[in-house]
């Protein structure tokens, strides 16, 4: 059972329902997995096992180093959030020691059915929104999500080594060339 669920959240983040997905393994440093997929984005991913199987939880990352956008995907396999439509808007916060940063404020997750539970995805496409997310990530201790005051997770982060790892993986994925200007 375990890895399902993040197997799933890996194909939803990465964006298409491809027939034939590859994804290969990059590094791993702590509990952090770094991917290739499919050859043009690179992608980090942690599982976070509960007290019993319907408490994993998973969180994954995947960027894009061509379009430089990143997608934040949270799997939960039952969810603590009221029945799901297509989307949530969560706060979305990032803890180091005791101080609560809260500035990305509200943001629009989609909603996904996976397997026996629920991905919920963020796609940061804005100029610098991905480079800041990897930021965040690196340099807090904690991540979380709040649905108004209610703490929906909070989950440990230790990312600083996976972020780079993501980031060196990313580096090395050959970007297409741009056609030559026509006469």
């Amino acid at each position: 059972m375990r890895g399902r669920i993040i197997g799933v959240t890996a194909l939803l983040c990465a964006g298409a329902a491809q027939a034939e997905r590859v994804s290969e393994p990059y590094a791993k440093t702590g509990y952090w997995e770094i991917t290739t997929e499919n050859h043009r984005e690179c992608a980090m991913k942690r599982e976070y096992p509960g007290k019993t199987a319907d408490d994993e939880e998973g969180l994954i990352i995947v960027y894009n180093p061509q379009s430089k956008a990143a997608v934040l995907g949270w799997a939960q396999r039952k969810p603590k959030f009221p029945a799901p439509t297509h989307a949530l808007h969560l706060q979305l916060s990032f803890l180091k020691g005791k101080s609560l940063d809260e500035s990305w404020g509200s943001q629009p997750f989609d909603i996904a059915k996976s397997g026996d539970g629920y991905s919920l995805i963020h796609l940061f496409k804005a100029p610098g929104e991905s480079d800041r997310l990897l930021r965040d990530l690196a340099s807090h201790d904690t991540f979380a999500l709040f649905l108004g005051p209610a703490l929906m997770t909070g989950l440990p982060l230790n990312a600083s080594d996976a972020v780079a790892k993501l980031r060196e993986c990313s580096s090395k994925i050959e970007l297409p060339s741009a056609a030559p200007p026509t006469r």
